[in-house]
């Protein structure tokens, strides 16, 4: 549980399964940060341009009905926002080296929601965000 008085960092999940999404939402606020939730790529870029708090962002790489593949999704937000820790997302594709842009790491479904907040723990203690 995260300290109380501690002020909470901010991270955007991108998921379109409404289950995973809330699941994964939940699981990071047990864990002490303020979560922006997204189901979309549109929905994920008016966040990441409206809330500059935003320090990371955790995004599936299949998102239904989307052009765009939460890999493109990465690329995209590591060029605009290069200061946010990126954390990928999936249970049916894994990424090539060239897939993820640099310093993003991915974590493979299913997992636990301790997984899910330790991942994204690392990914920020990787960027020197959080503790």
């Amino acid at each position: 549980m995260a300290d109380a008085f501690a002020p909470q960092l901010a991270v955007l999940v991108v998921e379109d399964n409404p289950v995973q999404l809330m699941e994964a939402a939940a699981a990071l606020r047990d864990a002490g940060y303020e979560v922006a939730e997204a189901a979309t790529i549109e929905a994920a870029q008016a966040h990441l341009a409206a809330r500059p708090e935003l320090v990371a962002m955790i995004a599936d790489v299949d998102l239904a009905g989307e052009p765009l593949s939460g890999f493109t999704l990465a690329k995209a937000v590591a060029a605009r926002w290069p200061e946010l820790a990126i954390l990928i997302v999936s249970g049916v594709e894994w990424p090539g080296a060239e897939q993820m842009p640099m310093g993003a790491r991915f974590l493979r479904k299913p997992f636990a929601p301790e997984g899910l907040a330790e991942a994204l723990r690392t990914v920020l203690a990787a960027r020197g965000i959080g503790s």
